[in-house]
């Protein structure tokens, strides 16, 4: 996409002029006696819409098509700015295609794909001086954090990634690295990752694995975990459990109990929550941040794949009833028969590697494991190989593994676990209990570690929630709890702020129903605060009574807000029914909110014709609530129409005095001044009445 400059430098420039003022709109033509375009005079006051019109119908000079894409960005129309800024080729003016570029950044950010938006500042970049592209930088809102996470993200996938893929993986890691160092030198994440990058650069796709848990993990455990994964990859989940009773360490038991658990089940134990007590922050992490979920979502990617063979169940069932060594005799010679599918074969291979490993002979397993290609087998056992053999670590991975982040984090955090450690200089110790200033000191000199950084946002997240850290959780960690809440949390705050079309876009990334019953209903209040916010009466209903229906409750100035949509829609019985429910829990609610849903549960009493009910509401608001200014002074002005209504002036009268006395609006003064003129006058065309008369 980006050119040579110079590669149209002999465009003919009459043509391009001609055309200009050719195609252009009238708009061009009319200036003011200052010199100002009509164009310009729109942009200034922001008629983008206007202007879209205008520039839709004007010439492919590159000045017009960055107008163009710009008009569309400013308009929200993101999707169609990005169709224009790619079906334009690069510009030969180096600064329209910074603009072009840095533009494609932005609006891809826009769209909520914060790679693609840094890898297009990154080569806008490219063409600008330090000072404007320090600037540049630091002028885009919270660039700097975002720029080093999707630096983080793009580190992680070129670890799995070779071939020429991982070159210009490469080429661009180190370019956005090098503009990041030169806009923000100092920082603790540029300082202690230009060691490490560095070095991954020398040893390209050769990590050699390091054993560093000695203490807490010997090489037996390691051969019971081995075992109990490739039971696990059987789906023998009692054998595996009951393998790793012997594991030295109770601890690590748990963490592998865990494991086998999450693959079973795609929850979380309660045991995970040892770990954090234990302030073994990255075995704690490493559930948490859901990383395993890749593994029980794709059930193919842990356990073994059934052949399409009708006669496979039956051999397969036949193999588990048998010892392991009895299974590799079954195996071998099943596989010396001609007759059978290469699909078949090279299932039987698979099932080979785990029923050796099963044995415990790990010379014969390595044997096996020798004989097999990667490609072929599920990754849990070549994790299992991974730990008791400790190959390279390209050889534990396949072709499937390349680019994708979530197979790395499974593979190096469970090599982790077991005390095989491919990335030492990336990952902290698993097994090493961090906390206070020792913990923040390993946040700080390893942010490329996956699970610490989980563990830093977990934390401040806890704290307080805010929308930069949400952003982070939301973007880095989408399938954990964590980042369920935050996308929750950001739509929430997006319907209040009125940008309904982001609120959208966070709750579409979020399956209510996989976190359990609390997340399903902070989904479901966040929905009701989007549907409300767009008018979508219907679906805020249905959400509110699926939350009625589970035993939760919506925040009560949520509640309000869907009582009045339906009672401005015209259904009265159910608004009033929400607004009595609200009033109900009346104990908890400062008085501001008492006194406004006193007021609409007045107002809906009546609308609906009950001004018994009405002027009981409407007086008890403006007796218990008179510092709530703007509700009590309408109740009162209300309650004097209706004592008006039925005749009683007087009484009708001292309300509006006290609404002129009382009224902050000028409004309600000067209406209750009209009314109380009208009382006035119309007693004294009457009188003040007649005295009493008794029958007897």
């Amino acid at each position: 996409m980006i050119s040579n400059f110079c590669r149209h430098k002999f465009r003919p420039l009459l043509i391009a002029l001609f055309l200009f003022f050719l195609t252009s709109t009238s708009s061009y033509a009319v200036e003011t006696k200052n010199g100002e375009s009509y164009d310009s005079w729109l942009e200034k006051y922001g008629a983008w819409d206007v202007l879209e019109e205008n520039y839709s119908g004007s010439g492919d000079s590159p000045e017009l098509i960055i107008k163009r894409a710009q008009t569309a960005y400013n308009l929200g129309r993101y999707s169609a700015c990005m169709n224009i800024l790619q079906g334009t080729p690069a510009f030969d003016d180096k600064s329209l295609e910074t603009s072009r570029l840095w533009l494609g950044g932005q609006t891809q950010r826009a769209l909520g794909d914060p790679v693609k938006s840094v890898i297009w500042f990154s080569q806008a970049a490219r063409f600008m001086k330090q000072d404007f592209m320090t600037d540049k930088f630091k002028s885009e809102p919270n660039l700097k954090t975002v720029w080093f996470d999707v630096w983080r993200s793009l580190y992680w996938s070129v670890l799995v990634t070779s071939g020429s893929a991982r070159e210009a993986q490469n080429m661009i890691l180190t370019q956005s690295f090098e503009q990041a160092e030169k806009v923000w030198p100092t920082t603790y994440f540029i300082v202690n990752t230009k060691p490490v990058f560095k070095s991954s650069l020398q040893k390209g796709f050769d990590f050699k694995p390091a054993l560093r848990n000695s203490t807490i993990i010997n090489d037996k455990d390691r051969e019971l975990i081995a075992m109990s994964i490739a039971a696990s990859s059987l789906s023998e989940w009692d054998k595996s459990n009951s393998i790793l009773e012997d594991i030295s360490n109770s601890t690590v038991k748990t963490f592998w109990n865990s494991v086998n658990s999450y693959l079973e089940t795609g929850k979380n134990p309660a045991g995970v929550d040892s770990f954090q007590d234990e302030n073994i922050v990255n075995a704690w992490s490493f559930f948490k941040s859901g990383v395993l979920e890749p593994a029980y979502e794709s059930p193919t990617l842990w356990k073994m794949a059934a052949p399409a063979s009708p006669a496979w169940n039956a051999f397969r069932n036949k193999l588990m009833s048998m010892s392991p060594r009895e299974a590799l005799d079954t195996i071998d010679r099943e596989t010396g028969s001609l007759l059978l599918s290469e699909e078949l074969v090279s299932a039987l291979q698979n099932y080979k590697l785990a029923f050796a490993l099963l044995t415990g002979d790990m010379e014969l397993a390595k044997k096996v494991w020798g004989q097999l290609d990667p490609n072929s087998l599920p990754m849990s056992l070549r994790i299992a190989a991974g730990i008791v053999f400790k190959p390279d670590f390209s050889k534990i991975l396949s072709t499937a593994d390349a680019g994708k982040n979530s197979n790395l984090f499974i593979i190096s955090g469970l090599c982790d676990a077991a005390g095989v450690e491919y990335f030492n200089d990336i990952n902290s110790l698993f097994w090493q209990s961090l906390s206070g200033n020792q913990f923040n000191a390993q946040v700080n000199s390893r942010p490329l570690d996956r699970l610490l950084l989980f563990s830093e946002l977990a934390k401040e997240s806890s704290k307080k929630m805010d929308d930069n850290i949400a952003r982070r959780c939301a973007m880095l960690f989408p399938n954990s709890d964590l980042g369920a809440r935050s996308f929750i949390y950001l739509a929430d705050n997006a319907a209040q702020n009125r940008d309904f079309k982001l609120s959208a876009f966070y709750l579409k990334r979020v399956d209510p129903n996989k976190f359990g019953a609390d997340m399903q209903l902070k989904w479901l209040i966040a929905a009701v605060e989007y549907d409300l916010a767009v008018g979508n009466e219907a679906k805020a209903l249905k959400a509110y009574n699926e939350i009625l229906g589970s035993g939760g409750a919506l925040p009560p100035e949520k509640e309000l807000r869907l009582a009045l949509l339906i009672q401005q829609k015209g259904d009265l019985k159910k608004a009033q029914a929400i607004l009595e429910r609200i009033w109900s829990g009346q104990d908890k609610l400062d008085n501001e909110l008492k006194a406004e849903i006193l007021f609409w549960i007045a107002e809906g009493e009546q609308a609906m014709g009950d001004k018994d009910k009405a002027l009981k509401s409407y007086l008890e608001l403006a007796f218990k609530f008179p510092e709530q200014n703007i509700w009590a002074v309408t109740a009162m002005y209300r309650i004097s129409m209706i004592y008006e209504h039925r005749g009683q002036f007087e009484t009708a009268k001292k309300f509006l005095n006290t609404v002129i006395k009382n009224a902050d609006r000028k409004a309600q003064k000067e209406a209750a001044k009209a009314r109380l003129n009208a009382i006035d006058t119309k007693l004294a065309k009457t009188g003040n009445g007649k005295e009493a008369s008794f029958p007897f």
